[in-house]
């Protein structure tokens, strides 16, 4: 699931004046808000038995890609849903900057 920030998120930002270290952390932050935004999506599309089985693989502790793989082999339309958490960070970001 490719979560990666759209340009138009940094323009709107307009970040390239920050150092180096408080651009790093809010992309960081970025980033974070739309994996949490992907997953709440994805959670509430899941079945029950998805659900459990997703919930026994959190108590595993698993690395990032083992959590990616069974989310886009167990929930349909999962890539969707992590476009769909981009663009509506990215549009209310944009509305932000603009108001």
């Amino acid at each position: 699931m490719n979560t990666e920030l759209p340009t138009t998120i940094l323009e709107a930002l307009d970040i390239a004046e920050l150092p180096a270290e408080e651009r790093e952390e809010l992309l960081l932050d970025l980033s974070s808000l739309i994996s949490r935004g992907t997953l709440v999506r994805l959670i509430e599309q899941m079945d029950d038995t998805t659900s459990e089985a997703f919930s026994k693989l959190m108590d595993t502790n698993p690395d990032e890609e083992a959590v990616e793989a069974f989310l886009l082999e167990r929930v349909p339309n999962a890539d969707q849903a992590a476009r769909d958490a981009l663009k509506e960070l990215t549009d209310d970001i944009v509305a932000a900057t603009k108001a």
